[in-house]
């Protein structure tokens, strides 16, 4: 039993994706700040280097995870080209919202956003975790303005369905509970569900599309099976895909190899 709490650990530390918190302190004046995209809500957003003719980059981070997570990398990508982070409603420095917390909503919040800040695209998007869903989902409903996606250790549409049925069933109801920090399970749910909708579309097909897996989650053999399996599928959805496995990095890998996701995200800027 200690071993299968050990394990639930683990899976909320992945796949909710909640990082420590630092304050993210804006860089550049009359840039970095607040944004209305409704009616009492402003989203927080931090932009940082110059517009260049390489496309500007759009860090979204996972579930419950505030702009400040993308800090270091960031400052690094800056050098090359524009790039902007954000505080989805709800975090950071954003305000929260009496609208839905699904993957369709936050997309049209970041693009009103996007357009608020004056951040010009095209865009490569970067997605972490559970924002890998909304990168898919930007680039399906605005792909006039998507220049190519990289998804770091991204969620999968079907990764709910195989995490539940590899928790023993005693520890579904504790899984399920943890996610409060930034909408609930229905919400994640529904957003799993309207990705998958989209699959049928194929928006990512003829974009630019890095993948990098990391393998070193604390979920026992069978799950990283299944996530490895996971993650094939994710570079499967590109005709010009690259897949990049992180070896011995765990879900953040753009912490725990930071200059291998900073050349991937430079490679895909060249292409």
């Amino acid at each position: 039993m200690k071993r299968y709490f050990s394990l639930l650990l683990s899976f909320c530390l992945v796949f909710l994706s909640v990082a420590p918190f630092v304050e993210a302190k804006p860089t550049q004046a009359g840039s970095s700040g607040l944004y209305e995209v409704s009616t009492g809500v402003s989203l927080y957003a931090k932009i940082q280097g110059v517009k260049t003719s390489l496309p500007t980059v759009v860090f979204i981070g996972g579930y419950g995870d505030a702009s400040s997570v993308w800090n270091d990398m960031q400052s690094e990508i800056s050098k090359t080209t524009l790039t902007v982070s954000y505080d989805r409603a709800g975090l950071g420095l954003s305000d929260d919202t009496t609208k839905d917390k699904t993957t369709k909503q936050q997309v049209k919040e970041l693009h009103k956003l996007l357009r608020k800040a004056n951040i010009p695209g095209p865009y490569v998007l970067v997605g972490h975790s559970l924002g890998g869903l909304n990168v898919r989902a930007f680039a399906d409903r605005y792909a006039d303005e998507v220049a190519g996606a990289v998804l770091i250790d991204a969620s999968h549409e079907k990764q709910e369905e195989a995490i539940l049925a590899t928790l023993p069933p005693e520890l579904k109801e504790m899984y399920l509970s943890q996610f409060t920090v930034e909408g609930n399970y229905t919400e994640v749910t529904k957003s799993f569900k309207y990705v998958e909708r989209l699959r049928a579309k194929d928006a990512l097909r003829n974009l630019p599309l890095t993948v990098i897996s990391a393998t070193e989650h604390g979920m026992g053999p069978e799950m990283e099976l299944k996530w490895a399996d996971m993650q094939l599928d994710l570079a499967s959805l590109s005709n010009y895909s690259t897949h990049v496995i992180a070896q011995g990095s765990g879900h953040y890998v753009y912490i725990d190899q930071p200059e291998l996701v900073k050349q991937q995200i430079i490679t895909m800027l060249d292409q």
